[in-house]
Protein backbone atom coordinates (compact mmCIF):
# COMPACT_ATOMS: atom_id res chain seq x y z
CA UNK A 1 0.00 0.00 0.00
CA UNK A 2 2.72 2.52 0.95
CA UNK A 3 5.93 2.63 -1.00
CA UNK A 4 9.19 3.38 0.73
CA UNK A 5 9.63 6.69 -1.11
CA UNK A 6 6.55 8.06 0.62
CA UNK A 7 8.32 7.75 3.96
CA UNK A 8 11.28 9.90 2.94
CA UNK A 9 9.58 13.29 3.59
CA UNK A 10 8.36 12.05 6.96
CA UNK A 11 11.87 10.88 7.86
CA UNK A 12 13.34 14.24 6.78
CA UNK A 13 10.75 16.03 8.92
CA UNK A 14 11.59 13.82 11.93
CA UNK A 15 15.35 14.37 11.53
CA UNK A 16 14.76 18.10 11.19
CA UNK A 17 12.55 18.09 14.27
CA UNK A 18 15.22 16.30 16.31
CA UNK A 19 18.01 18.54 15.02
CA UNK A 20 16.04 21.71 15.76
CA UNK A 21 15.07 20.32 19.17
CA UNK A 22 18.74 19.78 20.09
CA UNK A 23 19.74 23.20 18.73
CA UNK A 24 16.86 24.78 20.62
CA UNK A 25 17.82 23.10 23.88
CA UNK A 26 21.39 24.33 23.50
CA UNK A 27 20.44 27.89 22.58
CA UNK A 28 17.73 28.26 25.21
CA UNK A 29 20.07 26.91 27.89
CA UNK A 30 22.98 29.18 26.94
CA UNK A 31 21.31 32.51 26.10
CA UNK A 32 20.63 34.37 29.35
CA UNK A 33 17.58 36.30 28.11
CA UNK A 34 15.69 33.18 27.01
CA UNK A 35 14.33 30.64 29.48
CA UNK A 36 14.38 26.90 28.94
CA UNK A 37 10.71 25.95 29.26
CA UNK A 38 8.53 23.50 27.36
CA UNK A 39 6.48 26.24 25.62
CA UNK A 40 9.70 27.99 24.56
CA UNK A 41 11.08 24.76 23.12
CA UNK A 42 7.85 24.22 21.19
CA UNK A 43 7.89 27.79 19.86
CA UNK A 44 11.57 27.41 18.92
CA UNK A 45 10.95 24.27 16.88
CA UNK A 46 7.91 25.83 15.18
CA UNK A 47 9.94 28.91 14.26
CA UNK A 48 12.97 26.90 13.17
CA UNK A 49 11.29 25.31 10.15
CA UNK A 50 10.31 28.54 8.35
CA UNK A 51 13.60 30.17 9.37
CA UNK A 52 15.62 27.33 7.89
CA UNK A 53 13.66 27.30 4.65
CA UNK A 54 13.83 31.08 4.34
CA UNK A 55 17.61 31.18 4.80
CA UNK A 56 18.01 28.30 2.35
CA UNK A 57 15.96 30.17 -0.25
CA UNK A 58 17.88 33.41 0.32
CA UNK A 59 21.27 31.67 0.06
CA UNK A 60 20.11 29.79 -3.03
CA UNK A 61 18.96 33.04 -4.60
CA UNK A 62 22.21 34.84 -3.76
CA UNK A 63 24.76 32.12 -4.46
CA UNK A 64 22.86 29.66 -6.64
CA UNK A 65 23.88 28.55 -10.06
CA UNK A 66 22.23 26.31 -12.59
CA UNK A 67 24.38 23.34 -11.68
CA UNK A 68 24.52 20.94 -8.77
CA UNK A 69 27.84 20.16 -7.14
CA UNK A 70 29.17 18.33 -4.11
CA UNK A 71 29.99 21.63 -2.44
CA UNK A 72 26.36 22.69 -2.72
CA UNK A 73 25.09 19.48 -1.17
CA UNK A 74 27.47 19.75 1.81
CA UNK A 75 26.49 23.38 2.46
CA UNK A 76 22.77 22.66 2.77
CA UNK A 77 22.85 21.17 6.28
CA UNK A 78 24.77 24.03 7.96
CA UNK A 79 22.57 26.59 6.20
CA UNK A 80 19.46 24.80 7.46
CA UNK A 81 20.81 24.62 11.02
CA UNK A 82 21.82 28.29 11.10
CA UNK A 83 18.50 29.36 9.58
CA UNK A 84 16.61 27.20 12.05
CA UNK A 85 18.56 28.67 14.95
CA UNK A 86 17.87 32.21 13.75
CA UNK A 87 14.17 31.60 13.09
CA UNK A 88 13.57 29.73 16.33
CA UNK A 89 15.46 32.25 18.44
CA UNK A 90 13.60 35.13 16.82
CA UNK A 91 10.22 33.56 17.50
CA UNK A 92 11.07 32.75 21.13
CA UNK A 93 12.35 36.29 21.61
CA UNK A 94 9.15 37.72 20.12
CA UNK A 95 7.07 35.45 22.35
CA UNK A 96 8.94 36.51 25.46
CA UNK A 97 8.78 40.16 24.43
CA UNK A 98 5.06 40.37 23.68
CA UNK A 99 3.41 37.56 25.66
CA UNK A 100 2.08 38.16 29.14
CA UNK A 101 3.73 35.90 31.70
CA UNK A 102 1.63 34.36 34.44
CA UNK A 103 3.37 33.02 37.52
CA UNK A 104 1.41 29.74 37.45
CA UNK A 105 2.43 29.06 33.83
CA UNK A 106 5.98 27.88 34.54
CA UNK A 107 6.69 24.16 34.29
Amino acid sequence: MFSSTMLVPLMVFEWGFLAFLVVGLIILALVPGLRLTVPNIFVFVVGAFPGALLLLLVCGWMFGRNQWSDAASTAIVPILLVGGALGGTLLVWLKSRFAKIRRDQFL
